[in-house]
């Protein structure tokens, strides 16, 4: 959008041509580029994330980078052309240890992007209360971890979700839904951010309308692994930045068939929490997917996780929409007659407003 931030400034000298750097983040990170030479590039790089693309080859370039470092509050990365004895001596007269050198492996700066983007959210938690700091860390820790077991065809590690969802009930019981997805705006990973957005309302909205013990625990756990499908959807289409083409959706939308295969694969895990994540984009009309269900055929715990899940999606903001605020969310999903079910909506919508 017009004048936000941007998530990252490549600011590049102009002997350094950075095309390979933007190309391995063009699509998963909203971008800008500035030359050091122009009348922004000894500014701040208005960026939650500043990548200096530099040869220091000359004082006056060193000057302009000591200038932006001088302006830039944010984090910064830095990547050099060549192992450069002398540009190296220069970084560390900079105070900068660490740096990557061209060429660099698009995966590997992908990776270190988002851990640079997320590094201020997660350091944030450190003033959080001590139960929900343990809960946002343990969801971070079982959602990468449930990220690689899913990639290396593994099962997935059911008692760290176990305890991970312990930990977000364990939240949920100080109350406050406001604080659990205020603690999460801004974390660059959209798929863990949803699932614990999901997650947390399920598991607050739960507890304020007295529902304990197996079936808080089941609704919370499957609140964590609806989407767990989506970790094999290509990171291009899952992670980009604009509104997914047609061919996108289609690939997007086999996600539920995905976290079916993937839930069936491990033992123990109840029927109710297999349903949330196949069915929670079925419509009660049966004109959603992947299988067409409808009415009796979509569980309780089915339709709360489908309102947590459209509530989610549209309370978040993406780079191509802005977040709604929870009382125009709320009343949008009042027109979904048909996808929501409207008894339910309404017991979610006043547990929202009235702890608004």
């Amino acid at each position: 959008m017009p004048g936000e931030r941007a998530d990252v400034a490549v600011v590049h000298d102009a002997s350094f041509d950075p095309r390979d750097v933007i190309e391995a983040l063009l699509g998963s990170f909203s971008l800008k580029r500035v030359t050091l030479d122009s009348p922004l590039g000894t500014g701040p790089p208005h960026a939650r994330l500043c990548i200096l693309c530099v040869s220091l080859t000359s004082d006056e370039v060193f000057r302009r980078v000591r200038k932006v470092l001088g302006h830039c509050g944010c984090e910064r990365l830095f990547i050099v052309p060549t192992h450069n004895s002398g540009a190296i001596s220069r970084l560390k007269e900079l105070d900068i240890l660490d740096y990557l050198v061209l060429p660099v492996d698009p995966d590997h700066l992908r990776r270190l992007v988002k851990e640079a983007l997320n590094r201020p959210v997660e350091s944030a938690w450190e003033a959080l209360h001590p139960t929900a700091r343990r809960a946002l860390k343990s969801g971070l820790a079982c959602f990468e971890t449930c990220y690689a077991k899913v990639r290396d065809g593994e099962p997935l590690p059911m008692d760290d979700v176990k305890a991970s969802c312990d930990h977000i009930c364990a939240a949920a019981e100080l109350g406050g839904l406001d604080g659990w997805i205020a603690a999460l705006e801004g974390h660059h990973d959209y798929s863990f951010r949803h699932s614990m957005f999901v997650c947390g309302a399920l598991a607050y909205f739960a507890g304020s309308i007295g529902i304990r013990g197996v079936d808080i625990a089941q609704l919370t756990m499957g609140g964590l692994l609806h989407d767990i499908g989506k970790m094999q959807i290509p990171v291009e289409v899952l992670d980009k930045t604009a509104k997914l083409e047609a061919g996108e959706w289609a690939v997007m939308r086999k996600h539920p068939v995905y976290s079916r295969e993937i839930l069936l694969a491990n033992d123990g895990l109840d029927e109710d929490t297999v349903a949330m994540a196949v069915h929670h984009h079925e419509k009660l009309d049966g004109s959603g997917y992947p299988y067409g269900l409808s009415g009796a055929r979509i569980s309780d715990h089915v339709r709360l996780a489908a309102i947590a899940d459209v509530y989610s999606a549209l309370i978040d903001k993406r780079s191509y929409k802005a977040a709604m605020t929870p009382e125009a969310a709320l009343d949008l999903m009042a027109g979904f007659k048909g996808h929501l079910d409207m008894d339910l909506l309404r017991a979610f919508r006043s547990f929202v407003l009235d702890t608004a």
